[in-house]
């Protein structure tokens, strides 16, 4: 989970929204970034706005985010939205996944893309097609005393490995941070964001092509945890 800070800036969740100097917009002279892993054939389109790496710990800590992959699971791309777009709420970070367990089997591959909720409820696994391939969908979402992250997860097996790809939006806890919380708007805006890049995904091979992927559910919202007390 990393926080939407540039370099020599303050962070959103460190100091008052107002006084933050995240950009909320990206520069005029940004451009899209095509990514490209030639040895499992996966391509997608990153829009201006947003960095884009191979590398783990760059733009943020995979195994943070995506809690449900395995630790044999390679982090083959991510990309990070380094604007703000609602700098005077309490969003932190998007970022956007792809990763691959190279040796996996199906049931295990379907199996990570059902997690749980912040309650602790199980939520169902449904399906999305992606490029021509069907993939497991499902959510998680974590925080102590607030929901802090949360993790629209996709996941297909092929050919003895698991593609996976995680959506992700952090944000953390309004209280005494100066700022509100996302609104519901906001945050499904930042998702779309997501599933734009989500939509650009082409299988080396698929015949489809990439599609149009649409935003999932918003979950509902939950009521904030109490801090806990010493002695519980």
């Amino acid at each position: 989970m990393m926080l939407l800070c540039v370099a020599g800036a303050v962070c959103a969740a460190q100091k008052p929204a107002a006084e933050a100097k995240v950009p909320t917009a990206p520069a005029s002279t940004e451009q899209e970034k095509l990514f490209r892993d030639k040895q499992f054939d996966v391509r997608f389109r990153v829009p201006p706005g947003w960095d884009l790496t191979k590398k783990d710990g760059e733009l943020s800590t995979f195994h943070i985010d995506a809690r449900s992959a395995p630790a044999g699971t390679m982090l083959r791309g991510v990309a990070m939205m380094h604007f703000n777009p609602y700098p005077r709420s309490t969003l932190a970070g998007a970022m956007f996944y792809y990763s691959v367990e190279p040796h996996a089997n199906d049931a295990e591959c379907a199996q990570q893309a059902s997690a749980k909720l912040h309650s602790g409820r199980q939520e169902e696994r449904t399906t999305q097609d992606i490029a021509g391939m069907s993939f497991a969908h499902g959510h998680d979402e974590y925080g102590d005393i607030c929901v802090e992250s949360r993790d629209e997860i996709y996941t297909a097996y092929r050919k003895g490995a698991c593609y996976r790809f995680d959506l992700t939006l952090n944000t953390f806890c309004s209280v005494s941070s100066g700022v509100r919380e996302i609104s519901r708007k906001e945050m499904l805006d930042v998702e779309q964001r997501l599933a734009d890049i989500l939509s650009t995904v082409e299988l080396g091979w698929e015949k489809s092509g990439p599609h149009p992927v649409p935003v999932p559910e918003l979950q509902g919202p939950e009521p904030p945890r109490a801090p806990m007390k010493p002695g519980q």
